[in-house]
């Protein structure tokens, strides 16, 4: 058994999922697993609540916005009490104090691009670049992301050190439901991600608004999960256009309650700028549910490549959105066989186990 940390960020989002899942899928217990949460955010109690009940030692700590640097020694030192033999790493500003320790301990340090290359900050590619100095290896989750990495760091990118390994999903857990008879009369839709400025829960607030005007004879719900930033503004919004009787924000979910709450829904939206591979989309995929999103790269490969699991919307169009819906609503047969090869999709190429072996592998390739 090799001792293995993981450093996420400290809010809830895509990091935990993926982190979570690989030690889920450690079916063999070849990691003991050591978890980090680093951020502005305070430790989100799912997580702390998730490392307690399995016994997994962790860690909070806290950064102040543009300041993350003063955090950098008390990482350090976690890592040298603690003594991992190898680092996962999958936020990268805690880069420099991981480097530190991986060099004087002579272990494995391997960083995790999650963020859309397209929304990237200055500070961000800057990151990028020094993961490509100094991690041993860059793990990256499409080819389409790896190409746009390649365009954007130039000199920098450095292809023997990237590794292209798809997030995966529990696949047991997130599975099909049974659809809802009363689909027509009654329509759930639902999203889930974090409220921030990227995801553009606004344009699904005045997609219900049209829905409502168009199909008044249609008893229209939309749930939109999680928590953020901006999560107040979104709520405000809902209010002042009297949407609150069909619009439900249960704020952030755990697992269990995330795959109930799949269940409960008949389509998944998903309004984004840009995305890198969305867990909640391969989750929604997984529930076989038929999905319309955002056309934008990150989304686009998912869910219309070379299998079509989905519509995809331009302009982040709440008219684009409303049109999309109509037409699954209209053509049940269209929208479960979209649902269906989500479904397929997933199975095929998206399942935890076959993320954990990989990054086991890079693992115990270079201790």
């Amino acid at each position: 058994m090799r001792k293995v940390v993981q450093i996420i960020y400290s809010g809830m989002g895509g990091h935990g999922s993926v982190a979570f899942s690989l030690i889920n899928a450690d079916l063999n217990a070849q990691w003991d697993p050591l978890m980090g949460f680093f951020g502005i955010e305070p430790l989100s109690p799912a997580y702390a609540e998730i490392c307690q009940s399995r016994g997994i030692s962790y860690e909070y700590f806290g950064a102040n916005s543009g300041k993350s640097w003063r955090a950098w020694p008390r990482i350090f030192r976690w890592l040298t009490d603690a003594r991992p033999e190898a680092i996962v790493l999958h936020s990268v500003t805690a880069l420099l104090p991981c480097k530190v320790y991986a060099y004087v301990r002579k272990a494995p340090l391997i960083v995790v691009e999650h963020q859309a290359n397209a929304l990237k900050r200055p500070s961000e590619w800057m990151f990028s670049r020094l993961a490509m100095l100094l991690a041993d290896r860059v793990v990256v989750l499409t080819p389409a992301y790896n190409q746009e990495l390649k365009d954007g760091l130039g000199l920098f990118y450095q292809a023997g050190k990237v590794c292209i390994i798809p997030n995966g999903i529990d696949l047991l857990r997130f599975r099909p439901r049974v659809h809802s008879e009363n689909r027509g009369r009654t329509v759930r839709l639902g999203m889930a991600a974090r409220f921030t400025g990227i995801k553009r829960q606004d344009v699904l607030i005045d997609m219900m608004a049209e829905l409502r005007r168009r199909e008044p004879g249609i008893e229209w719900r939309l749930s939109l999960a999680g928590d953020g930033e901006v999560w107040e503004n979104v709520n405000r919004t809902v209010r002042a256009m009297g949407l609150e009787a069909c619009i439900d924000l249960p704020g952030q979910l755990n697992e269990n309650q995330l795959i109930e709450w799949y269940r409960q829904i008949d389509f998944y939206l998903h309004a984004s700028e840009g995305e890198t591979l969305s867990t909640a989309l391969l989750q929604a995929m997984a529930s076989a549910l038929p999905i319309v999103a955002s056309d934008v790269p990150g989304i686009r490969s998912l869910v219309s490549g070379e299998t079509n699991c989905g519509v995809l919307v331009e302009r982040q169009s709440s008219l684009g959105f409303a049109d999309a819906v109509m037409r699954l609503v209209k053509e049940p047969k269209i929208a479960d066989g979209l649902g269906e090869s989500g479904r397929q999709l997933v199975e095929k190429c998206y399942s935890q186990h076959q993320m954990f072996s990989k990054y086991s592998s890079l693992v115990a390739n270079h201790a």
